[in-house]
């Protein structure tokens, strides 16, 4: 029999049913690579709950007071035991030519020497202090690596009047960062206001922080009651000259021992002898450059007026000079024997020489007495 070609009709039906098969198999090849693909997308991607963080500094970061709340540069301190006076505390008079004066024990509160401890006074540029304490309860590690820019309304501000003492009729301790429109790490703005105790650099952080120097100040008196300082009262953020704007060597003391629970703070008021440099940001036809401005440490000046100031019993650790019509000193310092902290406040030093200048040896001279003959 003659062999005979196979039925078209059944070919056919055969060829239609590998192409299915065909397309069924390549559906799940492709099934199974977006399977693959959808799972390395979501192990690549951060929980809804996780925050992105960079580490890249931006001047277009949201305020302060709208960033997701976090852990502040300086939290958790202890307030200090309060100063207390004992049987062999030295009561000083001629001793020392300040008017006001303090020596503790930063750890115990026991009053070494005292002169005037509760008299109120205005304490200058030693405000700052508290001024560095609430910027840095407020501010967080992410804040300092933000930058501020200087603005015309923050030179108008500090030089229209704000920052004028009552009797010393210039303008208050301006750092000279006077560019209008650079910008400056707000760590560096902090350095600025311990180290040369510039009201520009003040200024700046105060409205960072509150809004307004206000309402910084605002939360300066509330830290002084929350450290049981009833004679310090604050009506600015910087120190001039103010019959409002007061506290005591005792108080001082008190505020001096509190911030030296934070090391930032410690670090900022640290004794320097050379300018320390912080850089300013600005735009040259679009590209960023930076340029370096230097703060002059307030202490040194002082330093130059008594080259012979020596310490034999303490080291000095941190230091917040203040001068308006009158010669102030805040200062810690660490005992080379024992390891313990010791505070000293000064203020009015009322030479013979009414001169700045004698009277600045005259606070320094007062300085080193109380460390080397009243420490223990």
């Amino acid at each position: 029999m003659q062999n005979q070609p196979p039925k078209t009709t059944k070919r056919r039906g055969n060829e239609g049913f590998f192409c299915v098969f065909m397309i069924i198999l390549i559906l799940f090849e492709i099934l199974l690579v977006a399977a693959v693909l959808a799972r390395t997308l979501a192990s690549d991607t951060p929980p809804a709950n996780e925050e992105t963080q960079t580490t890249s500094p931006t001047d277009t970061a949201p305020p302060v007071g709208d960033s997701t709340p976090s852990t502040p540069v300086f939290s958790g301190g202890v307030i200090p035991s309060p100063p207390t006076q004992n049987a062999s505390t030295v009561s000083l008079s001629g001793e020392i030519d300040s008017q006001y004066a303090i020596l503790i024990d930063a750890e115990t509160g026991e009053i070494l020497a005292q002169k005037g401890a509760d008299v109120k006074f205005s304490p200058a540029s030693m405000t700052k202090v508290m001024t560095l304490i609430v910027a840095c309860e407020q501010l967080t590690e992410a804040d300092l690596n933000r930058r501020l820019a200087l603005t015309e309304e923050i030179v108008t501000y500090v030089t229209s009047g704000n920052y004028y003492g009552t009797e010393v009729a210039l303008p208050r301790e301006l750092s000279g960062i006077s560019c209008i429109g650079d910008s400056y790490y707000i760590k560096d703005l902090l350095y600025g206001i311990g180290v040369m105790s510039a009201a520009d650099c003040t200024y700046m952080i105060a409205k960072e922080v509150s809004g307004s120097e206000e309402a910084f100040v605002a939360l300066m008196n509330q830290k002084a009651k929350a450290l049981g300082l009833n004679d310090t009262h604050f009506d600015n953020a910087v120190g001039f000259d103010s019959e409002t704007n007061t506290t005591t060597a005792r108080d001082m003391a008190v505020i001096m021992a509190y911030a030296m629970q934070s090391d930032l703070i410690t670090d900022i008021l640290k004794p320097r002898s050379e300018n320390l440099p912080i850089l300013a940001y600005y735009l040259d036809n679009g590209v960023e450059k930076n340029y370096k401005v230097w703060l002059k440490p307030s202490l040194e000046s002082r330093m130059s007026k008594y080259p012979a100031f020596s310490l034999d019993k303490v080291k000095l650790t941190a230091t917040k000079t203040g001068y308006t019509t009158e010669s102030f000193i805040v200062s810690a310092a660490k005992g080379l024997q024992n390891g313990k902290t010791y505070i000293v406040v000064l203020g009015n030093a009322t030479t013979t020489h009414t001169s700045i200048s004698e009277k600045l040896k005259a606070t320094m001279i007062d300085l080193e007495k109380l460390y080397n003959l009243y420490v223990k």
